[in-house]
């Protein structure tokens, strides 16, 4: 009988280590999201090739809805649809190809660093799953900068100045010699 007891309660307690969830559940919870209003920033704000964002979910529910929020999902997508760049989280799974960050409900958010290649933009998914099961989601895309040129300044003086310049040395010139043609006329 006393086997019987320590059995039971090792497998009790291998109930408890194994993960709530499973990768098939993780995945799940994301075909049946709805759009929601809480909100994402990324710090910085623009795309940028092999840079790290902090990527931050505030949840802007009231405080009934936000107690029954069990994890926090992100991923970061690629204008062809394709997982990009790297989450610097502990629990990751694979959705249908998209590296998803699964985040406890004490985290809200996480790093981010983006792939080396040249895209022109990021899509991140965030999504808040409930007690229930049920999620909503919110998505922000990060694009490029725009880059500005500047024009390198022309070192020709306008013809403005040039023709001063010139009006200037002809006075200081005919200056003495009206000197001299007053003198010998007197």
């Amino acid at each position: 009988m006393a086997a019987f007891l320590s059995l039971v309660q090792l497998l009790f307690i291998g109930t408890l280590i194994v993960p709530a969830y499973t990768a098939t559940e993780v995945c799940d919870w994301l075909l049946n999201a709805a759009e929601s209003n809480f909100t994402i920033s990324t710090s910085p704000t623009a795309y940028q090739a092999n840079t790290t964002y902090l990527v931050t979910i505030t949840d802007n529910r009231n405080a009934s809805d936000s107690t029954n929020v069990t994890n926090y999902l992100l991923q970061a997508v690629s204008p062809q649809n394709a997982s990009t760049g790297e989450w610097e989280v502990a629990d990751k799974e694979n959705c249908s190809g998209i590296d998803t960050a699964i985040l406890n409900v004490t985290q809200q958010a996480a790093n981010w660093t983006s792939s080396v290649s040249n895209i022109s933009s990021v899509e991140i998914r965030a999504y808040i799953v409930f007690a229930d099961r049920s999620a909503v989601f919110k998505t922000v895309t990060l694009s490029k900068a725009t880059e500005t040129t500047t024009l390198p300044s022309s070192t020709t003086p306008n013809s403005v100045s040039v023709v001063q310049s010139s009006s200037f040395f002809i006075a200081v010139i005919q200056l003495p010699l009206l000197l001299v043609t007053s003198k010998l006329l007197s």
